[in-house]
């Protein structure tokens, strides 16, 4: 299948939808903590530090206009075309769609940074036609469980169609053990549910959270 991938400069920043200001926390801990305490002495518990779960990047408009292009993505035909706002340094790496029988999903976008000398960043986006229509939050949640996702926290996301879903920031252990955390989106129209997911490997998350926030919040169906 030919690729429709049109590449446009911002000139304007798109807001695809509006986050709450309060985050719901469904934040476990990876650990559990067993130091004792010994007779006569005094003992500190260690906490991890918390895994940052941005609500808004802080970025500025000439920032975000030197620093993001948009994507109009149409390859998988008229009925799944999306946009989606992403960062210079990512760039497309596979855009036919992809049936994930194993997951239900059909994948509909690969998007990497190209520069391997700098963070490592994946966006995906996907989507299932379901018979049985359900909430976006309902189809998001299982999807995540059938996946094997560990959700970290959560926040409710109000689009401006009325549409309500969840913005969920999750961490997987991946086959070499190293940890990725994941942010996901997602939106619905009609039977067909989409989701938007963005990575970075742990040690890089937190110098790329902001960025991370920014591509979830800014996408949508066309």
């Amino acid at each position: 299948m030919k690729t429709k991938i049109f590449c446009i400069l911002i000139t304007a920043i798109v807001s695809s939808c509006q986050l709450n200001g309060n985050a719901k926390s469904n934040m476990e801990n990876d650990t559990s903590q067993s130091d004792s305490t010994a007779s006569g002495n005094n003992s500190t518990e260690q906490k991890q530090p918390a895994i940052p779960f941005p609500l808004n990047s802080g970025f500025s408009d000439d920032y975000l206009k030197a620093t993001f292009w948009k994507c109009n993505y149409s390859s998988a035909g008229p009925e799944h075309a999306y946009w989606v706002i992403l960062p210079n340094t990512i760039k497309p790496t596979s855009v036919d769609p992809k049936p994930l029988p194993q997951v239900g999903l059909n994948n509909i976008g690969i998007y990497n940074v190209i520069d391997k000398t700098l963070p490592y960043i994946e966006v995906w986006v996907a989507y299932e036609t379901v018979k049985d229509k359900q909430t976006p939050t309902e189809w998001l949640l299982n999807k995540l469980r059938i996946t094997g996702e560990k959700v970290l926290n959560q926040n409710e996301i109000n689009y401006p169609n009325g549409q309500k879903n969840l913005d969920v920031l999750t961490v997987k252990t991946i086959g070499n053990g190293e940890r990725v955390i994941s942010r996901f989106t997602g939106v619905s129209k009609g039977n067909n549910y989409y989701v938007l997911k963005a990575s970075a490997n742990e040690k890089n998350y937190a110098s790329q959270a902001n960025t991370i926030f920014h591509i979830v919040s800014h996408w949508g169906l066309k």
